[in-house]
């Protein structure tokens, strides 16, 4: 089991996009300011992002509804370390691609549009699988399961909040719950089946952290913090699952833990790297 929860990361950087130049830039050195790394088109003004691990595979959704499937590899003849090497384009939305998701496990990555669409694309080969049919309207968010390859979805709901929805990899739907708030973000939690169950984690808009169980989708838990009522803008457990991390549109990153793993230490909050991300 330990095994399949570790990683061994060799570089890491940070994307940033949604300048006036239309350039993706990275960082990877703390105490240097961003470098270029791929000029995307005008036409195709990037407004999601998604990245696979060990493959050097880069997804950019865009405004007008195009995705671009970046093939990079790293050298150390670039200030970014890492250079493109080819690029294809993958059709299937008519509106802004409004999030993305790589499952590398089961090699697909998921996208979704405020055209209320939700495309499965395959990974190795670059090409459409199929849509999750049923949003009737903007889908803003989506995730996917290391350990089993469910889908979670969430879309505007008609009186107001979120509706969440549960597919399988094969794209059926388990399920769907009403949520009163609205979802801004969601992740799935990655323990062995048949030991644990597993919860689908939802950043609300005010600043609260929602679980749904993948079983049934009924409400696990409710994880608050008094200090900030801000949106939950994004969330991620760590690769053991023995954390979650949660980041709000102020841009404070929290990691939570179970309260027999806490350590004896305050926490610290630190302002997101806000001073040059534009995206």
């Amino acid at each position: 089991v330990r095994s399949m929860h570790s990683t061994d990361i060799q570089w890491s950087a940070i994307l940033s996009w949604g300048y006036a130049d239309n350039i993706l830039r990275l960082k990877s050195k703390q105490s240097e300011p961003p470098v270029n790394f791929i000029q995307s088109s005008q036409f195709y003004q990037v407004t999601s992002c998604a990245w696979v691990p060990d493959s050097c595979q880069l997804f950019t959704g865009s405004k007008c509804g195009v995705i671009t499937a970046y093939m990079n590899r790293f050298t150390s003849s670039t200030p970014s370390e890492i250079e493109m090497e080819s690029q294809v384009h993958l059709y299937g939305h008519t509106a802004e691609v409004t999030s993305l998701f790589v499952c590398k496990p089961y090699s697909i990555m998921i996208s979704v549009s405020k055209d209320g669409t939700c495309i499965i694309w395959d990974l190795n080969r670059l090409c459409y699988v199929q849509s999750l049919a049923g949003h009737k309207s903007p889908v803003t968010a989506v995730s996917a399961s290391e350990t089993t390859g469910d889908i979670a979805t969430v879309c505007d709901s008609v009186g107001g909040g979120s509706d969440l929805r549960l597919w399988t990899v094969n794209g059926d739907l388990v399920g769907h719950v009403h949520c009163r708030e609205s979802i801004c973000s969601v992740a799935f939690s990655n323990q062995p089946e048949g030991v644990s169950v597993n919860v689908i984690a939802g950043g609300l808009e005010n600043g609260v952290v929602r679980l749904w169980s993948t079983w049934d989708l009924k409400p696990v838990r409710e994880i608050t913090f008094s200090k900030s009522a801000k949106p939950i803008v994004s969330l991620t457990f760590s690769c053991d699952g023995h954390h979650l991390f949660t980041a709000n549109s102020d841009g404070n990153v929290i990691a939570w833990c179970r309260k027999d793993q806490q350590r004896l230490k305050l926490p610290m909050f630190y302002s997101f790297l806000s001073s040059y991300a534009a995206g």
